[in-house]
């Protein structure tokens, strides 16, 4: 049997509803992960139905960006291939891959020679982008901005100059604790005419999606620990 590499993608909260039965299936019948985060990998797996018992039967790989040892991560990788094993590439929250370091393991898969198989699921950044009303042709994402405050405000007027410069819409993220600084850093940083679209909850009961000019987000929802993406378009 020749190894797979099946691209697993998740929710982006609790709506379990929208994941495609296809993706429930290969999650429930495969033994072998590599997942972001052990413990909230096991309750997602759960959510899509494997119902195995995950200390006995099913092999899993932590894929920490910070920590990873790239040469365990190879080896369980070869391991699995030389018996034929199907290999599932978890995400915590979407598509595998956009925004965590999944791609290491796509990137060995293919050096050795392993099928890579992506599945349909939900993605947070084409979701704000078609909602937004802003350049679906040309647009770019630049996953989480700078912590540091200087450096912070620094990105911003520089994304703001290639949406100035080239007409390409921009993407990005925060951590959900920070959206609230991150707003305000846009607010004050932006030029009050440009376009800023807001996208937060995807796919949630409490989704809340608008684009406004930079001058009128003062009043704005609560933002504080809501997984979100932010666009800056014309």
């Amino acid at each position: 049997m020749q190894t797979q590499l099946y691209l697993i993608p998740t929710t982006l909260g609790e709506n379990w509803t929208y994941i495609p039965e296809d993706v429930r299936h290969i999650a429930r019948s495969t033994r072998v992960f590599i997942v972001e985060n052990l413990r909230s990998a096991r309750r997602h797996l759960r959510k899509l139905g494997n119902s195995m018992e995950f200390d006995t039967e099913v092999d899993f790989f932590e894929l920490d960006k910070h920590q990873t040892n790239i040469e365990e991560l190879f080896n369980f990788i070869q391991k699995h291939k030389q018996t034929g094993n199907r290999i599932g590439l978890l995400s915590e929250a979407g598509n595998p891959c956009i925004a965590d370091p999944g791609n290491l393991a796509v990137e060995m898969c293919h050096q050795l020679g392993i099928e890579v198989k992506p599945m349909v699921g939900p993605s947070s950044i084409l979701m704000c982008l078609i909602a937004s009303g802003f350049n679906g042709q040309q647009f770019t994402f630049h996953g989480y901005l700078p912590i540091d405050k200087k450096e912070k405000r620094n990105k911003i007027k520089d994304l703001e100059r290639s949406l100035n410069q080239t007409g390409y819409t921009q993407l990005f993220m925060e951590t959900p604790y920070r959206n609230e600084q991150l707003l305000e850093e846009l607010i004050n940083s932006l030029h009050p005419d440009t376009h800023l679209c807001i996208a937060a909850d995807i796919g949630e009961a409490s989704e809340f999606i608008q684009t406004r000019r930079v001058n009128k987000w003062k009043n704005h929802p609560n933002l504080h620990k809501r997984p979100a993406v932010f666009a800056i378009g014309k």
